[in-house]
């Protein structure tokens, strides 16, 4: 492996401490009420400086995707401890639900919004590892193909946005992993007994 060098190890600092700078806003004031000036200010670099990280303030927002993305192809995928599909499934979310945690109930208010896009683009990496996941239990027969693997992952998605969005409403005051675990457990039971319309 290529070692990086102290520029590169520079630029990669630079541009995390503007990524972290405009998450940091955005919790605060959320995504409309920042803009790409205050973020630079806040992470001392220039406009231009911005700009050469980040093409516009959604390009920093499609990071924070990027980020989530990575995380579930590079740390989820290859580590999930359960052996049959319902398992994978749920160990799947609750990783979903720790992220979430991670990122602060306040980003993920700020992210749960109709206006919000990135969580129906097709082909992120979050959901090409769920995807195999779901295509690997219809090839061994333990969910029936009635559903493509498109369909199941959509509707996995669905409803874990909606745990989130109760999470959200709650202000934190849930339990976002027990419910995830439960709701995501109950919904795959009818997709496993085949009781879906």
């Amino acid at each position: 492996m290529e070692k990086k060098t102290s520029r590169a190890k520079q630029a990669e600092a630079t541009k995390n401490k503007i990524y972290n700078c405009g998450v940091k806003l955005i919790k605060k004031h959320g995504f409309d009420g920042v803009t790409v000036e205050e973020i630079a200010k806040e992470a001392g670099v220039s406009v231009g400086t911005y700009y050469y990280y980040f093409k516009s303030k959604f390009d920093l927002f499609s990071e924070i995707f990027n980020r989530a993305d990575k995380y579930f192809v590079e740390e989820v995928a290859n580590n999930l401890k359960a052996e049959d599909f319902k398992g994978k499934v749920v160990e799947y979310f609750d990783r979903y639900a720790d992220f979430n945690i991670s990122e602060g109930l306040e980003l993920t208010k700020n992210l749960h919004t109709s206006d919000n896009k990135m969580f129906i683009t097709k082909g992120r990496g979050m959901q090409n590892v769920l995807n195999n996941i779901i295509e690997e239990a219809i090839n061994r027969g333990e969910i029936s193909p009635a559903y493509s693997t498109e369909d199941i992952n959509s509707m996995l998605f669905i409803t874990a946005r909606g745990v989130i969005y109760e999470w959200c409403l709650y202000d934190g005051n849930w339990d976002l992993k027990g419910e995830m675990k439960k709701i995501i457990a109950i919904f795959l039971d009818g997709i496993i007994g085949k009781r879906l319309i």
